[in-house]
């Protein structure tokens, strides 16, 4: 694996927007285009709200020029929920749905990033209907060459890596696969049994991250504030790069390290940082 020599790093959208998840960016978009390109990279996550409000404040082409000055490409848009609602329910997710896809049109974005969550597990409903649902929204998203990736939350236990290597499997789509993220797959203890169901075709990206063994707060504060950068913590990283790797070896591979501490340093001093532990933790995987 030579993602890195390969340039095919990218920057998940929160890894350096130096504000908590959920509030806005720090930091311009500008700034972090150019850090991003300062090492090399030349990917870029976005989250929909902020690319929404940057097209409406300045323009498509104003975004466009800042990422062709960089070198850049997004990557990735996050995040889609609300896509298991029943055709009644198509009111709550539609209106999410066809911006986002009307945003990977106009930008060229090949990755559209999707999770669930359910805070009982009654709410959730049967996974093979969440199946037949996920299938329609690869339908839709193929239309416009989108991939879909799922990313389960380890914080809402209630839709598991095996739940949604279950979903992925019965959806049978080629656009269709799950996002592993490092900390959800590691907080999650269905993580490599899920992984071992699949194969390359049902991986559509691996971030990096990394965190402590046993976190002394909330499951949701050490993922909003507590992540580590790769190879800084306990989790086992290299056994993770090397399942993927036998899978899929043309993985998307990008880093997502929501941390407080990581959020006090510039964006080009945190793409440094990042760029540095990668680099060493592939160096010895």
């Amino acid at each position: 694996m030579d993602l890195l020599r390969s340039r095919r790093l990218f920057f998940a959208h929160h890894h350096l927007t130096g504000a908590p998840w959920g509030q806005p960016a720090a930091y311009p978009f500008p700034e972090r285009a150019a850090a991003v390109a300062g090492v090399g990279s030349t990917g870029i996550g976005f989250d929909a709200q902020e690319l929404t409000e940057l097209v409406a404040t300045h323009s498509a082409d104003w975004v466009r020029g800042v990422l062709d000055e960089n070198g850049l490409q997004i990557g990735e848009l996050e995040v889609l929920t609300w896509w298991w609602g029943t055709p009644d329910d198509a009111d709550a997710s539609r209106p999410m749905e066809q911006p986002m896809f009307a945003l990977a049109d106009e930008f060229g974005i090949a990755r559209l990033k999707a999770s669930a969550v359910f805070l009982q597990l009654s709410d959730r409903p049967p996974l093979e209907v969440l199946a037949e649902r996920f299938g329609a929204l690869c339908d839709r998203a193929a239309e416009h060459g989108l991939r879909i990736a799922l990313e389960p939350v380890a914080a809402f236990p209630n839709f598991s890596y095996a739940d949604a290597a279950q979903v992925v499997l019965d959806a049978d789509r080629t656009n269709g696969g799950i996002e592993i993220d490092a900390w959800h797959f590691f907080r999650d203890p269905t993580g490599f049994a899920a992984l071992d169901r699949l194969d390359g075709a049902h991986i559509s990206g691996l971030e990096l991250c990394d965190g402590v063994a046993e976190p002394q707060v909330s499951l949701m504060e050490d993922s909003a504030d507590g992540r580590l950068l790769p190879g800084k913590g306990s989790f086992d990283l290299p056994r993770l790069l090397r399942e993927v790797e036998r899978r899929q070896p043309d993985v998307d591979l990008s880093v997502e390290v929501l941390s407080a501490s990581l959020r006090t340093l510039s964006p080009a001093e945190n793409a440094k940082h990042t760029l540095a532990a990668v680099d060493a933790l592939l160096d010895r995987r």
